[in-house]
């Protein structure tokens, strides 16, 4: 009987080992992955001049979208430094941001999604001449 029981408690650790092989999901749980941006618009300045910054502003409220072809596959909108975080499926997407204000403007990204997480910096045209 002793022998039973250790080959069912073998067979048991290695269902099991088996089981937590395919991960939570099992092995069709679709992956995510995370894309991070900040959006900013620029130019900020009327007159740009030698030796004076003026860097890109960031842009709270910008709406940012990912397309997968014409599909939205998510949304967000930017913080009050212009930062956003999307998770989205694995998968290839372009990344579209739109300023807010009286002048509409857009800026979009190719990315691709999958376990190593992406950083962009979308920049929206300011509409100053």
């Amino acid at each position: 009987m002793s022998e039973v029981k250790r080959f069912v408690m073998v067979l048991l650790a290695a269902v099991l080992w088996l089981c937590g092989c395919a991960g939570p999901g099992g092995p069709d749980t679709e992956h995510s992955g995370v894309v991070t941006g900040v959006v900013l618009t620029a130019p900020v300045c009327p007159v740009e001049r030698v030796g004076q910054e003026c860097p890109p502003r960031p842009v709270p409220g910008a709406a940012v979208v990912a397309l997968d072809g014409e599909a939205v596959r998510g949304s967000t909108l930017s913080d009050g430094t212009g930062a956003f975080r999307l998770t989205l499926p694995d998968g290839r997407y372009v990344i579209k941001a739109s300023n807010v204000g009286g002048y509409v403007s857009t800026a979009t990204e190719p990315v691709v999604i999958s376990e190593t997480p992406v950083h962009i910096t979308l920049v929206v045209d300011s509409g100053i001449r």
